[in-house]
């Protein structure tokens, strides 16, 4: 038994140690694989997750798609941009590509933005006239082509002084300015610049001379021939001659009068102001003048009794100093005065000294006969009386009344261009109206006629007198033409009459014949008047005239208040022919002028006006109230 309990404990126990040993095994295989799955668990990473962060710039430019969101590394995640209503995507930050769709990979944390800008339209701007328009950007924007809903304001501004702001047109519509305007689709405005034809610049002076009566102060600035513009030193002058008062108390001789003064003006800033007086030059009716360069020549010879007998005047050269001074030398001593009506200065002899000329000039009773005045410059200003070169007494003629000098056949001596003012019966003699030309002959020591008119024109049938005589290349031909204002109870008139080259001339253009009630002139400017290369034809009327005046009435200027342009300016049709101004109206309502004339200043045409009034009671008894205008005209 004992033996058998052995056995069996050796077998429990060699048993229960297999099975220990057994159980062991397993246990430590157990032990063993979870061991080898913690280390190989130990060993498996957790998957890596990333996140994903977009946005859109500006905010309401548009939306991001996705959204954040969240993804495993190494994913690739896709992006798209939708652009709201007015903008454009633009760009990608933190993402490439220029499409507004994109893809990144998620290898870490991301943040995409995508950018949009607005919409951009383009502003056009048209201008008509002379003018500019700023855009000033009131709201966003930068450049013409301006972002949606950006507001721009726009200012018109006319270019010189010649054009003015009218209105803006187009995709806005409005008068004022300036003014703003919301860019939210291509625009287009247009700016309209109306041309300005009248600047009237307005002074009024005061004009104080002692000793002298009001009266006579204003017959210095009320007369037929004055005045004349002239520059010095670049400054713009005019100088009104006296002139003895025409008025129903007219004294029997003229030592009854005392002359008048002769005043200048200055233009400063744009407004003529009193200047000087020249108390010293005796003019007692001052009937024509010519100027040239810095030299000016007047005519002084007018009626003096109430029978209109006495007609002898002077003449008087002046030479333009610095500061619009003038030396004043009268031309003939006093045996030679005469009525000068016509008067001109130029180079006779080729001596390089300018010699005076006037015509009617003088009556020899003796010898019942006129004689032009020739009066030749020796030096510094000394006139030697040189008519018995010219004797002017041919039966069946009228009397020239007025005359020029010109070089005519291009050997640098002048020649004496002549027109007759008419009278006797017209109509059966035409040569009362004539043209003539006189050459000098130096075997004969005269001036000998070398042509005289001969076609008949309508001026000459009717019996027109001619009031001035001019000569100038019309046609820009090389050649000198003739041009003659004429005048008449009839009406009033110019012609030109066309050279040929060699001293002769032939008709070439009529004005039409106005009569007084419409336009009356004597005297006639001529320049290039709007800078096209060709002279023009600048009259210089009276006081009346419905072409004129815009309420004509006869003499009567405080009445006669505004005035009209258009028919005093001639231009050239490029061949010698004129036409009258046409383009615009060029008239200046409710202003008194009486007298007016045309200069240029800075390639601009220029009337200078004024207009006297008696103010004794502001600057005394001797005082006149002068206003100036200074009326430039845009052609």
């Amino acid at each position: 038994m004992i033996i058998e309990l052995f056995n069996f404990i050796i077998d429990v126990n060699r048993t229960f140690n297999f099975s220990i040993i057994v159980f062991k095994l397993i246990i430590m295989k157990k032990i063993s694989f979870i061991l080898s799955a913690l280390f190989i668990i130990s060993c498996t990473k957790d998957p890596i997750i990333y996140s994903l962060t977009t946005s859109a710039n500006p905010a309401n430019g548009g939306t991001v798609f996705p959204s954040t969101q969240q993804y495993d590394e190494g994913k690739t995640a896709t992006i798209t941009a939708t652009p709201s209503a007015e903008y454009l995507f633009q760009s990608w930050s933190g993402a490439t590509g220029t499409s507004n769709s994109t893809s990144v990979v998620m290898n870490s944390d991301k943040s995409v933005t995508a950018n949009f800008i607005k919409k951009q339209y383009p502003l056009t701007i048209e201008i008509e006239g002379e003018g500019t328009v700023s855009e000033v950007i009131i709201k966003a924007g930068v450049t013409t082509d301006y972002n949606s809903g950006t507001i721009v304001e726009l200012t018109a501004k006319s270019t010189g002084e010649w054009h003015e702001f009218v209105e803006w047109t187009g995709d806005i519509k409005s008068t004022e300015n300036p003014i703003q305007i919301t860019i939210d689709e291509a625009k287009t405005v247009k700016v309209t610049f109306l041309e300005k034809n009248l600047i009237i610049n307005k002074t009024v002076t005061k004009v104080d001379v002692p000793g002298q009566s009001t009266e006579y102060l204003r017959s210095s600035f009320y007369n037929v021939s004055g005045p004349f513009h002239y520059l010095s030193d670049n400054e713009h002058y005019f100088f009104y001659p006296g002139t003895v008062f025409w008025g129903e108390n007219k004294p029997n001789n003229k030592d009854e009068i005392p002359p008048s003064p002769s005043h200048v003006l200055k233009r400063v800033n744009g407004f003529w102001t009193y200047h000087k007086t020249y108390e010293d030059v005796l003019f007692w009716g001052a009937r024509n003048f010519d100027t040239y360069e810095n030299k000016v020549v007047i005519g002084d010879g007018n009626e003096i009794g109430p029978d209109g007998t006495d007609w002898n005047g002077d003449t008087y050269y002046g030479e333009i100093k610095s500061q619009g001074e003038i030396d004043w030398v009268k031309v003939n001593d006093d045996q030679n005065r005469g009525f000068y009506h016509g008067t001109t200065f130029g180079d006779l002899n080729n001596d390089g000294l300018l010699d005076v000329g006037g015509a009617p000039g003088q009556w020899y009773e003796n010898e019942n006969k006129w004689s032009i005045k020739v009066f030749m410059q020796k030096q510094n200003m000394q006139f030697e009386n040189r008519d018995i070169i010219f004797d002017y007494n041919e039966t069946g003629h009228s009397l020239p009344f007025t005359l020029g000098f010109a070089d005519l056949f291009g050997d640098e001596y002048g020649e004496i261009i002549t027109a007759d003012y008419g009278g006797g019966d017209p109509f059966s003699d035409s040569r009362l109206n004539r043209i003539e030309v006189f050459k000098y002959d130096a075997s004969q020591g005269k001036y000998i006629k070398h042509f005289e008119s001969s076609d008949s024109t309508a001026f000459y049938e009717i019996g027109m007198g001619a009031t001035s005589i001019k000569a100038f290349d019309f046609n820009n031909d090389g050649i000198k033409d003739i041009s003659v204002a004429r005048e008449d109870q009839k009406g009033n008139a110019f012609e030109i009459w066309k050279g040929n080259g060699d001293g002769t001339f032939e008709p070439h253009f009529t004005s039409p014949l106005w009569s007084q009630n419409e336009l009356q002139f004597r005297e006639f400017i001529v320049f290039d008047a709007n800078n096209d290369g060709y002279l023009d034809i600048l009259l210089r009327p009276f006081h009346y005239g419905s072409l004129y005046r815009t309420n004509p009435v006869w003499w009567d200027v405080y009445s006669s208040k505004g005035i009209k342009l258009n028919h005093l300016i001639w231009l050239n049709n490029g061949n010698g022919t004129f036409s009258h101004y046409s383009k615009k109206d060029l008239v200046i309502d409710d202003i008194l002028i009486d007298n007016i004339h045309p200069y240029m200043d800075d390639e601009v045409l220029h009337f200078s006006g004024s207009f006297t009034t008696d103010e004794g009671n502001l600057y005394g008894e001797d005082a006149i109230n002068l206003t100036t205008y200074d009326i430039k005209v845009k052609l």
